[in-house]
Order: C-alpha cells, then sequence, then structure tokens
C-alpha cells in the first residue's frame, strides 16, 4: 500500500509541475473570455455548501457563463484524476474568475495571468485551530511553492480573522478581506429557520418542549482511523437530562459508519437554528452559531494536550461559553448554561461583532455584485464590513 501510494504522490507531482503548466500555456488564448466564471473544488462530488449559494446567484442573475468542476481528488482512480485536472486547466486559461473554497492544487500548479480573479471563499468561518502554514500536516509534504499561490481574493469572517489568514496561507495582507462566509446568509432568514424547526419536530417529535442540545465534536484521529472521544460521557449526560433537554449528536462525516445509530442525519446547518446549547470542544462551528446568540460550552478533558499539539489562534480560557474538564462537572454547568445563568450574552454578542461581522445576511449579493460588476479592485467603503 505504501508504495502505490508513493508512486501516486510522485506521478501528481510530475503532473502538477510539468503537464499542468504544459496544458495552461497551450490552452492559452490571446485574451480571456469575458464573463467566464469557474467554480472548482476537489474535496466534494458536488458543490460544497461554501459555494452553492454564490453559484445560484450567479447563475440566477444570468449574466455569466458558469462552469463547475467538482470531484474527490481521494476516491477516484488516478486516470479521472488526470482528466479532471486537465479540464480545468483548459478553462482555467481563459477564465474571467476562478471560485475556490479549499486546497485546490491545480490552480497554484502554474503562473497565471493577471487578467483572471482567482477567489478563495475558504469553507470555514472565523480563525479558531491553527491550519495551513501554521500547522504541520496541512499542506503535502512533497508540495514545492505555495499551494494558495495566484489567489486575489480571500473573504474571511470578520478583520480580526485576517491577520490568522494571512499567516496560514503566506499571501500580501491586502488579499483577505472581510466580506463575509456566503453560506451563512441562510441563517439570517426566517423561512429557512422555520422551516429547520418544522424538519426538526417531524423527526424528533419526543423533543417538543425540552431543550434542545447538540454536541459537535471536533474530528480526531485520521480518515482511515477516525475516533470520537467522550462518547460515553455524551450519553451518561442524555440520562441525566432526559427529562428536560434531548441531546443530538452530530459527528464528523468519517464516523458515521462507526456510530449509525446515534448520530443525527440531519446537516450541522439545519441542526443550529434549533439548537439551544452548543457543546464542543474545538469545532469551528462556533463562529455560525455565535450568530444566533445561544449559550455554548466547552467539554474539552483534553484541553491540555490538544492545544499543544494542534494550536489555537484564539486563547481558549476566553472563548464566550464555560469550559469543563471534568466530566463529574458536565451536567451542572450543562444546567447552568440552559437556565441563562452562564457567561452573559453580552459576551456570545460581543464574540460575533470581533469574528463574524462580514456575516449579516448579504454576504452572496455583496459578492455576486463584486463578480458581476467586473471590479477589479475592491472598494473598502462598499464591499468591506468594518
Amino acid at each position: 500500500m505504501k508504495i502505490k501510494l508513493i508512486i501516486r504522490q510522485y506521478g501528481k507531482m510530475a503532473v502538477q509541475n510539468i503537464l499542468l503548466p504544459l496544458v495552461y500555456r497551450m490552452q492559452k488564448p490571446e485574451k480571456i473570455q469575458k464573463g467566464l466564471i469557474v467554480f472548482a473544488d476537489a474535496h466534494h462530488f458536488q458543490a460544497p455548501s461554501s459555494i452553492v449559494p454564490l453559484v445560484r446567484e450567479i447563475k440566477r442573475r444570468g449574466t455569466m457563463q458558469v462552469v463547475e468542476i467538482y470531484d474527490n481528488y481521494q476516491q477516484i482512480s488516478f486516470r479521472r484524476l488526470l482528466q479532471r485536472m486537465l479540464l480545468f486547466m483548459k478553462y482555467y486559461a481563459r477564465a474571467e474568475y476562478v471560485v475556490l473554497c479549499d486546497n485546490f492544487l491545480p490552480a497554484a500548479s502554474c503562473k497565471k495571468r493577471k487578467e483572471t480573479t482567482v477567489i478563495q471563499l475558504w469553507h470555514g468561518c472565523g480563525a479558531f485551530k491553527k491550519f495551513g502554514y501554521d500547522t504541520p500536516g496541512d499542506i503535502p509534504a512533497f508540495y514545492r511553492g505555495n499551494v494558495f499561490q495566484n489567489t486575489d481574493l480571500v473573504t474571511v469572517s470578520a478583520p480580526a480573522c485576517a491577520p490568522h489568514f494571512q499567516s496560514a496561507m503566506q499571501l500580501a495582507a491586502n488579499v483577505f478581506q472581510p466580506m463575509g462566509v456566503c453560506r451563512t446568509d441562510k441563517y439570517f432568514k426566517e423561512t429557512y429557520n422555520k422551516a429547520c424547526r418544522k424538519l426538526f419536530y417531524e423527526k424528533y417529535p419526543d423533543a417538543q418542549g425540552k431543550k434542545i442540545i447538540l454536541w459537535a465534536p471536533t474530528f480526531r484521529g485520521s480518515p482511515a482511523d477516525p475516533k470520537l472521544e467522550q462518547y460515553e460521557d455524551m450519553r451518561k449526560l442524555s440520562g441525566q437530562l432526559q427529562e428536560d433537554a434531548f441531546l443530538i449528536v452530530k459527528v464528523h462525516p468519517l464516523l458515521t459508519k462507526k456510530y449509525p445509530y446515534d448520530n443525527c442525519d440531519l446537516t450541522t446547518d439545519q441542526l443550529l437554528p434549533v439548537t439551544d446549547l452548543l457543546i464542543t470542544d474545538y469545532s469551528s462551528i462556533i463562529f455560525e452559531y455565535c450568530i444566533y446568540r445561544r449559550p455554548m460550552l466547552f467539554y474539552s478533558p483534553d484541553m491540555a494536550d490538544y492545544g499543544v499539539e494542534r494550536g489555537f489562534y484564539l486563547d481558549y480560557k476566553k472563548l464566550p461559553g464555560a469550559i469543563v474538564t471534568d466530566q463529574r462537572q458536565l451536567e451542572s454547568k450543562v444546567r447552568c448554561a440552559l437556565s441563562s445563568k452562564g457567561k452573559d450574552a453580552a459576551e456570545v454578542d460581543a464574540f460575533y461583532h470581533q469574528y463574524m461581522s462580514g456575516c449579516d445576511g448579504h454576504v452572496t449579493k455583496r459578492m455576486a455584485d463584486f463578480i458581476c460588476n467586473g471590479k477589479k479592485a475592491l472598494d473598502r467603503k462598499t464591499l468591506a464590513i468594518h
């Protein structure tokens, strides 16, 4: 298995460093194709949630030619991987805009033409755990150069996040703009929230009249051997609170096969509108959840070890919620948070304004205006949130 993996990695290196730049130069016309926008991703077989709202809005306006190229590079054959990369390079060479939401090595494989604007929406809000070049293991060891090179604009959820993203991506400061995160727009729509509540109570009628607790822990382990820590502690908590509260477990997709009966099949996005208390450890879900200004609690028995191993951009001890490291205190801290006797709501509100101020329900429109109006330079007065 290791030999096959090594061969595959070296094959990818050859493709990225030799073949893709060659294809780009061969496909590059004299002028870009005005109005051509390419949405691409290498981690999903269909449009990721971070991209979907913008794709829909651009299509709705009908002023641009939209090309979508999605695939999960880890789950396809090398032959298909090569085909998909070459297809992207064909359009990349002539596109006016390219929109991504994660690492996408083909976009960094060559020196792009300056007339093409590459936009990185990223896939997370805020800046919690260190990522990119700030932590070992995020960037492929075999890659030479910057995997984010050629990026002209990275949208972040608030001005406070920009320095952390700059450190993680190693790009110029003016690339990072607090224009918000498109997928958060739906949380500001009562029609969406109402539909989520209806769907939830149809699925869980026993939850009526109870406080809804969502446990959403961070992914641990490796894709081949994912782990779920503190699971038994949560089962015990559920039994202790069953008369007053309803506990929902939402684990990482790689863990659903291990916990098929306990894991909720509703999406996290659908669960946030109905959640009265969020329990997590180190998940960036806290940023989206703070839009609702509701209490959160951090259950992290391994806080000391995890913080040293991964590293945070935030001061963990100053997060807007109680931190519990001892299972014996969990029930009482949860009851305290549910009764609004935990940290003041003003603390959650301040957290939102510091890390999520760009997410105001109008991000998709702001991004679509920027793209469809052909603005090549950001007008901070009209686009950025301060």
